[in-house]
């Protein structure tokens, strides 16, 4: 009679266990496309064993868990493959919009204009008398000043757009922070109280993704189920808690630019991947750095001119004029002088008094060939064009090291999808089987309630 209730247990048991199993796979089936779902495993195991006097005797089957299938490498290399892909591409955003801006080749660029203005030096050599051609230096002077103007506002302008996104992912921030918190309260009373919480930690895990496009994180999960998140060295979320990450403000090269720093702390918080890492660098380095460019290049455009100009006379004998007003010389700011604007005669193309004389203007024309700009000696239109390349080369290697991390990130990916992503020939192949398991447990139980049945006649 032990033999058959044991029987009828294993019997009993393996309904259970396959049940189980075919709701595992048939929700797996369901959440194919489902965005962060990790397909699950029914973890079945033996039974305890009956103990008899000639031995043991298993007892059948039994689910000790439900698997969630995952892989913690995979996840913290994706999320690292991620914050560097975002980094590149947000840089690679910035300089195509520099591009943009700069807008080489044009007609209306600021090399066309630097062309411009040297040559209508050259053509008030050929007439240094004439008015036509000194009130066309001082119009192509004009646009030159103009261009200067019109890219430094541009570069300011696409700075100030990325200072105002960088404190707009503040939010972002401390919602997921928040979020993930939450979660990790959910997850820790679930599973302490023996229950399974891999849909809660599917939603964390996505949290967790998209938190990486945004900055570099490093993630530690403590024995009950809850994790940490840190920015660099600096707590972000710990348990349940989250900590908020706030904005200070300071001046960087006449601009309020935002920081960002977790609670009070009075320090910035070191970032060093994701959008945010692109669109700092981007702010603090890139973007100041051709600024810097562009005012050297006027800075000493504007000296260089105003010393050869100095050195020569107007139509009416006056020297010492300045052609560009000579202080506070940025690209921004750079102008011609009041003197020059308000009476062209006073423009010096004589280099001796004399009306007629022209040298003076052939002086500053020839300033064109001279390496006046940076350690190796560049002309004006040399050192411009370096920094338009430089440009682009920065733009070019930006893309590349996207799309080279896109393809890392692509590959880490699909080895993430091949642990946790539902493949349906997989699903419906173990389906079956478990329909199978199941089907032959109940016909054990048809068995074992005739043998039963015999039994019970016999007594």
């Amino acid at each position: 009679m032990i033999g058959l209730t044991a029987g009828l247990e294993i019997a009993r048991k393996a309904l259970s266990a396959y049940q189980l199993a075919i709701s595992v796979y048939g929700n797996n089936i369901a959440n194919v496309d489902t965005p962060g779902f990790s397909r699950r495993r029914p973890g079945l195991t033996e039974s305890e064993a009956f103990e008899l006097s000639f031995g043991r005797i298993g007892l059948g089957v039994t689910t000790a868990t439900i698997l969630r299938m995952r892989d913690v490498f995979l996840d913290s290399s994706y999320r690292n493959a991620t914050a560097s892909y975002a980094r590149y591409q947000s840089l690679e955003q910035t300089l195509s919009e520099v591009e943009m801006a700069i807008g080489e080749p044009s007609d209306v660029s600021l090399g066309s204009f630097l062309q411009e203005f040297w040559d209508a030096w050259q053509e008030l050599a050929n007439e240094p008398e004439s008015a036509t051609s000194r009130e066309m230096v001082i119009g192509k002077a004009n646009s030159l000043c103009e261009a200067f103007h019109r890219l430094a506002g541009s570069l300011n302008e696409i700075r100030q757009n990325l200072d105002s996104e960088i404190e707009g992912q503040v939010d972002r921030i401390n919602s997921l922070a928040s979020r993930i918190a939450y979660l990790n309260k959910q997850i820790v009373r679930a599973e302490c109280g023996g229950r399974e919480a891999s849909d809660l930690r599917d939603k964390r895990d996505q949290l967790l993704d998209e938190l990486s496009e945004i900055v570099d994180i490093k993630t530690f999960e403590s024995h009950d189920g809850a994790v940490a998140v840190k920015i660099g060295s600096e707590a972000l979320v710990e348990r349940g808690n989250s900590f908020r990450v706030n904005v200070t403000e300071r001046v960087s090269r006449d601009l309020v630019v935002h920081d960002l720093v977790i609670g009070n702390a009075d320090h910035r918080l070191k970032i060093n991947g994701g959008k945010l890492a692109g669109l700092i660098e981007s702010r603090d380095e890139v973007i100041p750095g051709y600024l810097e460019k562009l005012n050297y290049m006027a800075k000493t455009l504007v000296e260089k001119v105003n010393e050869v100009h100095e050195a020569g006379y107007g139509l009416d004998g006056t020297s010492g004029i300045d052609f560009f007003e000579p202080d506070n010389i940025t690209a921004a700011t750079i102008s011609i002088s009041e003197d020059v604007l308000n009476d062209p005669r006073l423009i010096a193309a004589s280099n001796d008094g004399t009306p007629g004389n022209a040298d003076n203007a052939l002086a500053i024309a020839g300033l064109r060939l001279e390496g006046i700009f940076g350690s190796e000696g560049a002309t004006a239109e040399e050192y411009y064009s370096s920094i338009v390349g430089d440009i682009g080369i920065a733009s070019s290697r930006a893309s590349n090291q996207r799309e080279a991390q896109g393809l890392l990130v692509s590959e880490i990916d699909n080895r993430r999808e091949s642990v946790k992503g539902v493949s349906l020939d997989e699903e419906m192949t173990n389906l079956v089987a478990s329909q199978h398991a199941y089907q032959a447990a109940v016909k054990l139980v048809g068995v074992i309630d005739n043998l039963m049945g015999i039994v019970m006649e016999m007594l």
